[in-house]
């Protein structure tokens, strides 16, 4: 309606205006952003400029401005000047912890009845407004030395000295807090209107002179059901209210295209390259499009191509899969893990006569010296499933050879033999030639990944773009049921040259400086990656996690020593949307340099 010279998230204006105003008034660069208004408040984390996590408040706002002015009525007392004054008075606070506010309220009046005064009531709600924004919305984040308080709820004295007196840390409320991201998404604006020597788009404030059409809706993409206004100006059409879904989503395009070509995708067809379906006559074995499938899939694919028997895979990650992994997993394992049970039973759904889950137990390593397992659930994952309620009365169906790939070839041989190939009666021989050719297959699959990748490398570095480089497990990378499809797009709608860290030449990196017992193999690849982006000032990290996995919430500590770089992480489950993904990464993107382009380099 205003015009927008540009669309920027809030999280990234608040960190711009703060940032400004912190520089060019108090000669203060925050680290923490603490930001309170009347109904949200936001938590957002700095590192060197760079945004690396944040968080906003979810339903609740017993620790917004909102509920603070609405109890200071109650009590008759002006909430400017009047209540920190008051509160700052206190000798001994109220404690009213971080309850609900419909508790809260219905002890303030007892509490007046039993003689408390003021003083101390007020003191205590704005100890509870510290309490509940620490509790709930920090969560034990990072809290950094320099930390700007912003917001309206700013403004009170008493909430500042609260957390100062929680935290036992200074708090610094900045000149002008309750407009600092005004002043950034301003400062935003006015850069890019400069960069590209143009006139303002901007329509002015008056609204009545602006003539529009608007047109609200229900949203039945899914069972939020969610409120959409569609405005159309000047034959511009916009769309407001969309929580979850890609239909109305205002993506914020880059005028950039990518300069390496789409390796995700290549990926996916290397990947599946070794794949025919029904080839081969007899029993239909399955295997799960889960877990270790992205990156052994040419293994096993050319394994059971050569032994004879019918492959069948299941269907790319879907919500009708998740929905029943998530149904069907007894155990608390991680997302991906439960996604694994949903793909059993859709290839049950398919009617196969076997589900092929190996019991793979490690990896192929350089380093001999130091161990390379899969992660505890990746182990055992095939018995988990074969004791959960999908397999009932039909765990003889599922084939579980176990396979250590870091003690070689011929040992390998032995364990497919024993465990998959004398079932079916193949002999010794042939099924041992059936090994050679997967690892084979697997090689090839490997170096052509990794041909793609130094070619982008080398691409990225004649051009002096910049690049993300995905790190984290093979399967939170390339199943994009379980990671929100962000590779694509980060391409496509930020026009961002993506490349998967294993199409990396990471041979021969050593990470001991780093961790000298990184036992766990993706654990190895994962910091071998920072390593390499660490001279490279044009790449980038982003971490796809999920919450639940043991070995990442150990490896992630050790990823910013690696690379010498602020990096982002995203963990997804279930119950994520890509909302608040998008916003977290688009502040990421923003503050690398990736959607601000002009900000880094003169305009033609």
């Amino acid at each position: 309606l205003i015009g927008a010279d540009i669309i920027k998230d809030e999280i990234t204006a608040h960190k711009t205006g703060a940032t400004f105003v912190g520089e060019r008034l108090i000669n203060r660069t925050p680290d923490t952003i603490f930001e309170i208004g009347g109904q949200d408040s936001k938590f957002i984390s700095i590192q060197e400029g760079i945004v690396v996590d944040f968080t906003m408040n979810e339903a609740c706002a017993a620790g917004t401005g909102s509920f603070l002015e609405e109890q200071a009525e109650r009590m008759g007392i002006n909430i400017v000047g009047e209540f920190a004054q008051l509160a700052l008075s206190s000798k001994s606070p109220i404690r009213l912890g971080e309850r609900c506010t419909v508790f809260m309220e219905k002890e303030i009046g007892p509490y007046l009845q039993r003689g408390v005064t003021k003083e101390d009531l007020c003191a205590g709600l704005a100890y509870s407004i510290a309490i509940n924004y620490l509790n709930r919305v920090v969560r034990g984040r990072k809290i950094g030395d320099r930390i700007f308080f912003q917001g309206g709820t700013a403004y009170n004295d008493s909430v500042a000295a609260a957390f100062a007196t929680l935290l036992d840390k200074e708090i610094i409320v900045p000149p002008y807090n309750g407009v600092i991201g005004a002043i950034g998404a301003a400062l935003l604006a006015m850069e890019k209107v400069k960069a590209f020597k143009t006139e303002t788009k901007f329509r002015g404030f008056d609204l009545s002179k602006v003539k529009y059409e608007l047109r609200v809706f229900t949203c039945r993409g899914c069972s939020n059901f969610c409120e959409i206004q569609q405005f159309k100006v000047e034959n511009e059409v916009t769309y407001w209210g969309d929580k979850c879904s890609d239909r109305f989503r205002k993506h914020i395009k880059s005028e950039r295209e990518p300069v390496i070509p789409d390796i995700m995708r290549a990926r996916q067809e290397l990947l599946l390259r070794e794949y025919e379906p029904d080839k081969h006559d007899g029993a239909k074995i399955g295997f799960p499009r889960a877990m270790y499938f992205y990156d052994r899939f040419p293994f096993w694919a050319k394994l059971l191509d050569e032994l004879g028997l019918n492959l069948v895979i299941s269907d790319p990650t879907n919500r009708k899969i998740i929905k029943a992994g998530v149904d069907s997993a007894v155990a608390e394992p991680c997302f991906p893990i439960k996604v694994a049970h949903g793909h059993v039973a859709d290839l049950l759904d398919k009617g196969v006569d076997f589900v092929l889950i190996p019991n793979v137990i490690n990896a192929e390593t350089e380093f001999p010296e130091v161990n390379s397992h899969l992660c505890p659930w990746g182990q055992t994952m095939t018995y988990v499933i074969g004791h959960s309620p999908l397999m009932e009365g039909r765990e003889e169906m599922i084939l579980r050879p176990r396979i250590h790939f870091r003690d070689g070839m011929e040992k390998v041989k032995r364990e497919i033999y024993e465990g998959l190939s004398r079932r079916f009666k193949i002999s010794r021989r042939r099924s041992n030639r059936a090994v050679e050719a997967a690892y084979e297959a697997q090689r090839r699959f490997e170096e052509d990944l990794l041909k793609i990748g130094i070619e982008a490398i080398e691409k990225l570095e004649e051009t002096g773009e910049l690049g993300i480089i995905l790190i984290g497990r093979p399967y939170n990378i390339n199943d994009s049921g379980i990671n929100l499809d962000v590779p694509r797009k980060l391409r496509d709608y930020y026009g961002v040259n993506v490349i998967p860290y294993d199409a990396l030449p990471l041979k021969g990196i050593d990470i001991s400086d780093v961790d000298d017992n990184m036992y766990w193999h993706y654990g190895r690849k994962i910091l071998q990656a920072a390593k390499f982006v660490r001279d490279r000032q044009n790449l980038h990290l982003i971490y796809i996690s999920n919450f639940k996995c043991g070995p990442d919430s150990y490896i992630k500590h050790f990823v910013l020593e690696a690379s010498g770089k602020p990096y982002l992480t995203l963990q997804l489950d279930e119950h994520a949307n890509d909302a608040g993904i998008i916003t977290r990464i688009e502040a990421y993107l923003d503050s690398k340099g990736f959607l601000r382009w002009w900000a880094r380099e003169k305009v033609a």
